[in-house]
């Protein structure tokens, strides 16, 4: 579907091909979502992954007839007799069995475009490079306040194709990943949003370009009565060209055709109608301004499914954000620790930062780097920070380019990182892990680092409380 990557076998929905053969590639959560699925439809699957049989969950895949495991690396040769692949996430479609499934005319697809055609209910999709997963539950929860079943899936946690079995008339909120949107062929969402752009997972893309057209290809299938919410204050966003009605959020000026910020209220316009306030930028209830235009893209994507702005601000009433998301940890002698560990490229770093006042952010910085530039932290750093505390495999990298820009110290390892912050921070003053890196080099994933980082902090917290230093 995108630049650089080859155009799907001729493919037509695999419920009216008649698909009884396929090979699903990685048996991660999709990938294990995809096979059951198959299953449910009388499909043999032939499931591989480069773990051991015994590393592998397989739940209530094991033993199952009709599943077949090829556990232990994947097969050197493409099986016989298939009509389809399933390729996961994690898997590269520059893989030898991708390239032979395609030499042979044999389709790849990946699970969201499996589960597609036996969706009884409209598709909302979200991608971007940073704040998907904020947008996607933003945007679940205003059209829960509608009183619409909704079911928030995707990159987010749960895999689409594990939704299918269900009650019709369910509207699905899915957020995807650009790896995601280069196994799509038929895939329509009634409404979709490219929040932003941003260099990131330049170690699996040949440049910008070829990310940025993998996460424009979620607009690729849409028609004239769907909808394309895209970021007017994002340049390479805004210049996005869809068969689709084109609505825009910004919170730097007035659009034609979307919403936008003016003084402290969000104002929605819409051809041929008056303007209309949607809520307040003092009702979104999460720190950091890219929430607030996180918030905008959710307005819009829930009205374009029938949800009344009275809905809307519910929906941001009761809404908490989600967990290593610029979470606020805990305060202590004046100084407020913040969990940022999604923070996992330099651009979600900077976003934010721009919240916080000048000269006033101890950052902890650092983790295994996926092809970013550091650069693209200097002014934010210079702007923002009293000091930076450099850990993982990056450091170096990152403290030889920023090291002009601000106060730092080598701190290697996250636990060192909070002990010295939590010696430097002074009252006004705020912390935060935001390491504008993935998490892989110590860490199994951004999840477990941030839940170190919040147990880390409490515990320094606690003696900080102990010693009768709180203020």
């Amino acid at each position: 579907m995108s630049a650089g990557y080859p155009t799907p076998s001729p493919y037509r929905d695999w419920t009216a091909a008649g698909w009884r053969r396929v090979l699903v590639l990685g048996l991660g959560l999709s990938g294990r979502a995809a096979s059951r699925l198959l299953l449910t439809r009388s499909v043999e699957v032939l499931g591989a992954d480069q773990k051991s049989s015994g590393e592998l969950d397989l739940g209530e895949l094991q033993g199952v007839p009709g599943f077949t495991l090829l556990a232990g690396g994947m097969p050197a040769d493409l099986p016989a007799g298939l009509d389809g692949v399933v390729v996961s996430p994690g898997v590269p479609l520059a893989s030898p069995l991708v390239a032979q499934a395609r030499a042979r005319g044999v389709p790849v697809i990946g699970e969201i475009e499996l589960a597609f055609p036996l969706l009884q209910g409209p598709v909302v999709a979200i991608t971007g490079s940073n704040g998907k997963s904020t947008t996607t539950a933003l945007t679940g929860a205003m059209i829960a306040a509608s009183g619409r079943r909704v079911e928030v899936c995707g990159n987010i946690g749960k895999p689409l194709a594990s939704l299918v079995p269900g009650p019709p008339g369910r509207t699905f909120v899915v957020e995807l990943s650009s790896f995601q949107l280069e196994s799509i062929a038929l895939f329509r969402p009634a409404a979709a949003a490219l929040l932003n752009l941003a260099p990131d997972h330049l170690d699996r893309y040949a440049g910008l370009e070829q990310y940025g057209a993998a996460k424009r290809a979620i607009f690729a299938n849409q028609g004239a009565t769907d909808v394309a919410v895209l970021n007017a204050d994002d340049a390479w966003v805004k210049q996005t060209q869809t068969r689709s009605r084109r609505r825009f959020f910004s919170r730097q000026g007035p659009v034609s055709d979307g919403c936008y910020l003016d003084g402290g209220k969000v104002v929605e316009v819409f051809p041929g109608r008056p303007p209309r306030e949607l809520f307040t930028a003092e009702q979104v209830p999460l720190a950091g301004l890219h929430n607030l235009e996180n918030a905008m893209a959710s307005a819009l994507l829930a009205l374009s499914v029938g949800v009344a702005p009275a809905e809307l601000a519910r929906g941001l009433e009761g809404f908490r954000g989600l967990p290593h998301r610029l979470q606020r940890v805990g305060e202590a002698a004046g100084v407020v620790w913040f969990d940022d560990s999604k923070g996992t490229n330099p651009a979600a770093t900077v976003k934010s930062l721009e919240g916080f006042r000048d000269h006033s952010v101890h950052l902890i910085l650092g983790g295994r780097n996926k092809g970013a530039d550091p650069r693209e932290l200097a002014k934010s750093v210079a702007a923002k920070t009293v000091r930076v505390y450099y850990i993982g495999e990056a450091a170096g990298e990152f403290a030889r380019v920023l090291g002009p820009y601000a106060p730092a110290e080598m701190s290697g390892t996250l636990p060192r990182a909070v002990d010295a912050a939590a010696r430097y921070a002074r009252s006004g003053e705020v912390v935060v892990l935001s390491p504008a890196c993935a998490s892989f080099d110590q860490f199994q994933s951004y999840v477990d680092r941030g839940e170190q980082f919040q147990r880390l902090v409490r515990e320094r917290l606690g003696a900080i409380w102990r010693e009768g230093r709180h203020g």
